[in-house]
């Protein structure tokens, strides 16, 4: 169980600091929420404590992860295969691994778009996904290293290459 001050990561939405667990009533019994301040767009969301698990709630990684994160950032993803699978069917794949909270695998799609997007003029959901992507990574390397949104996001440029 997470408590006030805790920094997480929430798949969606990236980085947070858990602000309170608060209970409240619903359908006539107490639940207990983890309320969460999101880094990016001054958001705050509830999220009761007996989902959290199942909607991938996690500790924030460390330096070690962030070396898991650049090396991935490294790699040379097969981008011709990936441009072989239509793009509903890439979005779709693409949210599902966003879903499971796996930061390798934001890293990964992040990479992608980030190359599709320099060679050649991307759809709006895929510009989309890739700043969400890049909102996901820069929340994570900010809690981690406690650095601001600027100095994550010249770290990930910097990996990119």
């Amino acid at each position: 169980m997470f408590a006030a001050g805790d920094k997480v990561v929430y798949p969606l939405h990236g980085g947070a600091i858990v602000k309170e667990v608060e209970r409240r009533e619903q359908g006539g019994a107490q639940v207990d929420y983890y309320i969460l301040q999101m880094l990016f767009e001054s958001m705050t969301v509830a999220l009761p404590v007996t989902s959290a698990e199942k909607l991938g709630l996690r500790p924030i990684g460390n330096e070690g992860s962030l070396a898991i994160i650049k090396g991935v950032l490294g790699e040379i993803p097969d981008v011709q295969a990936v441009k072989s699978i239509s793009w509903n069917r890439r979005f779709q794949l693409y949210m599902d691994k966003i879903k499971s909270g796996s930061v390798v695998e934001v890293a990964r799609i992040f990479k992608i778009l980030t190359i599709l997007e320099k060679n050649k003029k991307i759809s709006v959901g895929e510009r989309r996904l890739l700043h969400n992507t890049k909102q996901i990574l820069q929340s994570e390397i900010m809690l981690i290293r406690n650095v601001d949104a600027v100095t994550a996001a010249a770290w990930l440029d910097e990996c990119c290459g």
